[in-house]
């Protein structure tokens, strides 16, 4: 199957190649000529408008989780299940969706690139019986929330998953070359894209493209499910195949980057008005010593996010990562930057200092936008909308926020 790439695309392909000539191009540290990072762009700004004159994010992440009990039935069982999200999420005061809709290289949309998801009913010819995607963009635009949809870049299905997937796929194509571009890592059931290879930046940037060019979303959502291993077996034959870097982190480190601004350029190439945002790990040090995120330079440099949300999903009182000492540590990197602090509702009930102080995820909201920050998200919406007594204390908390 061919993958169709724009220009605009095609000119930003030039890191850490594993191409015919086995000597990957290599991308220097350079300026991008793209639209600058801030302010947020206008579908963002109009949903925070509509939801009270204000341009702070106040967002949710809906994950394959969460979607997992109305995506499998009808059409009609999932538009009514997605439009009470949307209205739980409106009557909570959030404007803005992280919404799911590719996590293990399987599309919850109609795609030429990716197979469609297990997730989704199917007909026999293999295609989806309703479109999630178009369903879910209506409905949250219905009652004026931004959604952004949320893929998960280099991850894809588990081995076996992956044998029923159709070989007119390319990750299906890879996985039988034993190229290298689709691999294994041990300990973990899923297989993994190289971002080290060309081909495989091309796929994950048309990937969103392809979004972008299809539905009417708001923004390109991706968050830290970068290198699954330090092993450096992962990618050995594309750093031994170049020249230009002598160690293995600063080469993961850069091709990461190169992922990022690939992705950044193809969204932009369909739509100015596109947010592409990045949700890291809170850890500033896991970022660079284990998942080869380069998150200061996305943060100081144009061409990679317009906003990054990253995970401070800490108490004030961890003995590692306190929460404000690490949201200083965030906002530091660059004022200018948009930064939406994301938060750990599902650690109530299952954390101590979550469980016992009631109203910390509207604490925390609080202080990240008294720091500057654009706004907050909340992981996830099933821990948000929890029925339960100490849930309904956190949510008025978060509105009594305004």
């Amino acid at each position: 199957m061919k993958i169709r790439m724009t220009a605009a695309v095609m000119t930003v392909m030039m890191l850490c190649s594993c191409a015919q000539t086995g000597v990957p191009a290599v991308m220097k540290h350079r300026e991008i000529p793209l639209a600058n990072a801030s302010p947020l762009p206008e579908a963002d700004m109009k949903a925070a408008d509509d939801q009270g004159g204000d341009s702070i994010i106040k967002a949710v992440w809906i994950s394959y989780i969460d979607l997992a009990d109305i995506i499998t039935g009808s059409e009609n069982s999932f538009r009514e299940g997605f439009r009470q999200m949307c209205e739980n999420c409106r009557g909570q005061g959030l404007n803005t969706l992280f919404v799911h809709v590719r996590a293990f290289g399987d599309a919850y949309y109609h795609s030429e690139l990716f197979p469609a998801s297990d997730l989704v009913p199917k007909g026999d010819d293999g295609e989806l019986l309703f479109d999630p995607l178009a369903i879910m963009t209506e409905t949250a635009h219905s009652y004026g929330l931004s959604l952004h949809a949320w893929i998960n870049p280099m991850r894809l299905q588990s081995k076996e998953s992956m044998e029923n997937v159709s070989g007119e796929f390319i990750t299906r194509q890879w996985f039988d070359e034993g190229s290298g571009k689709v691999n294994e890592v041990e300990g973990d059931m899923h297989l993994w894209l190289d971002p080290t290879h060309k081909e495989v930046r091309e796929l994950i940037a048309e990937g969103a493209a392809e979004i972008c060019e299809g539905y009417d979303v708001d923004g390109i959502h991706y968050d830290d499910y970068f290198y699954p291993t330090t092993d450096a077996a992962f990618d050995a034959e594309c750093f031994s195949a170049q020249a230009e870097y002598d160690d293995l982190t600063q080469f993961r480190l850069d091709c990461v980057s190169q992922m990022c601004a690939d992705i950044y350029s193809a969204v932009k190439a369909v739509d100015e008005d596109i947010t592409v945002s990045i949700s890291p790990q809170g850890n500033m040090e896991n970022n660079y010593n284990s998942l080869y995120a380069d998150v200061k330079r996305w943060l100081t440099e144009d061409g990679y996010a317009d906003m990054i949300v990253p995970q401070i999903y800490y108490g004030y009182d961890n003995p590692v990562k306190p929460y404000s000492q690490t949201l200083e540590e965030w906002r530091t990197i660059n004022e200018d930057k948009p930064i939406v602090a994301g938060l750990a509702a599902y650690k109530i009930g299952s954390e101590d200092e979550f469980t016992e102080t009631e109203g910390i995820i509207a604490l925390q909201a609080q202080d990240a936008l008294d720091s500057g920050c654009q706004g907050y998200a909340v992981y996830n919406y099933i821990s948000l909308f929890d029925n339960g007594e100490r849930m309904t204390i956190e949510r008025s908390s978060l509105s009594d926020m305004g």
